[in-house]
């Protein structure tokens, strides 16, 4: 029996593993680790659990949390409980995650994730790793390039830095004193360049030194601070502030 828990338990292990949000899995099935409180397997489910202070540690990831669950014949793994996954370059928060395919991850519950330089926080965080991608849904909040987006939806590119936020849309640039709102946002830049582009639509407000602008289809260019509407507008400039 002992000679089997210790088959299931490496079977959890490398199933929960594939959870952390890498990019990439390693193909040379690295050394895992793992220490709980207690571990059960029901053969004929072969659905392995793993509960009380979970800690399990493979490479440079380590992931915690109350409860594990691995099941062996559709390989989805789930955690949760003060679930925290940490590696280099990433660090997630969140109430209970859940992975499947090898590829998908999705965390719920006052979800906290850091990404290099980049934050995202939310109610609902779904995770594709072979595509850098991310959904973001219920208070959704991204922070990337010194730039700030709340937004009740939110998809997000972490390689091309593109995002789009739906509903209730606040935009910061706190460098290019820029504040605006909208019912959307799409915002595009290249990586290491100096060219954000923001498109607004529908209710658009936006302020910036002073001067304010509404329309319904406004685009912003971080660049040179310029401003295209291609819808009617108003805009506000108090002299001075140009």
């Amino acid at each position: 029996m002992q000679q089997l828990r210790k088959k299931v338990l490496v079977a959890v292990i490398m199933g929960i593993m594939l959870m952390p949000v890498s990019g990439s899995i390693a193909a040379d099935n690295p050394a895992v680790s793992a220490t709980a409180d207690a571990l059960e397997y029901n053969g004929k489910t072969q659905v392995a659990t793993a509960t009380g202070n979970v800690v399990i540690v493979r490479e440079q990831a380590t992931m915690t949390g109350d409860k594990a669950i691995y099941n062996l014949k559709t390989a989805e793994a789930d955690m949760e409980g003060n679930v925290s996954v940490q590696q280099p370059e990433m660090n997630l928060t969140a109430s209970k995650l859940h992975s499947a395919n090898r590829n998908y991850v999705i965390a719920t519950g006052d979800v906290r994730g850091v990404y290099g330089d980049k934050k995202v926080n939310g109610d609902q965080v779904e995770y594709y790793l072979d595509q850098d991608y991310s959904i973001v849904t219920g208070h959704g909040y991204l922070e990337a390039q010194g730039s700030q987006m709340w937004a009740d939806h939110i998809s997000a590119w972490f390689k091309q830095i593109k995002a789009v936020g739906t509903g209730n849309v606040h935009i910061e640039s706190p460098a290019d004193s820029l504040t605006a709102y909208a019912n959307q946002a799409v915002y595009n830049q290249t990586p290491g360049s100096n060219d954000g582009v923001i498109h607004l639509t529908g209710d658009v407000h936006a302020t910036q030194n002073g001067n304010s602008l509404t329309g319904n289809n406004v685009q912003i260019r971080l660049a040179d601070n310029s401003v295209q509407t291609m819808s009617r507008s108003t805009i506000v400039i108090v002299p001075g502030n140009e």
